[in-house]
């Protein structure tokens, strides 16, 4: 993915909800529950860009070897991590590394820094849905 394509894909109030209802109703299903098993944590994303100024809040509930995704801040944060849509659509498609937007300034961290530098590790590959054999 383009930054280009990034930043049209969270431009306009109806794109931008869509393209983060799907990137955010993804991200439990790219877990790795493995590494997850002793995890017990909460990852605030604050999503800049809005036209009228205020961010987009969705919390990512990591616990029990899974992980669920909330809107707004229900639960205290572990971890807040401020960032435009655009470069939440590249990290996501891994089209960007989140050690460069941070040196760059584009990545806001606040929290534990610890459980900043783990999380690329609590994403894998999607976990695909087991079929079930006929009989």
């Amino acid at each position: 993915m383009s930054p280009r394509l990034a930043r049209f894909l969270t431009s306009g109030r109806v794109r931008r909800r869509t393209t983060l209802w799907v990137v955010f109703r993804q991200m439990p299903r790219y877990v790795r529950p493995k590494v997850l098993a002793r995890e017990t944590a909460v990852v605030e994303w604050r999503l800049t860009g809005r036209r009228d100024g205020r961010p987009d809040v969705r919390q990512l509930v990591i616990e029990n070897g899974g992980a669920l995704v909330l809107s707004g801040e229900p639960r205290e944060a572990d971890l807040e991590l401020t960032v435009s849509a655009a470069d939440l659509l590249l990290l996501a498609s891994r089209n960007a590394d989140g050690g460069a937007l941070f040196l760059r300034g584009e990545l806001q961290v606040d929290g534990d820094p610890w459980l900043a530098m783990r999380l690329p590790r609590f994403f894998g590959r999607r976990r695909r849905a087991r079929r079930r054999r006929r009989a």
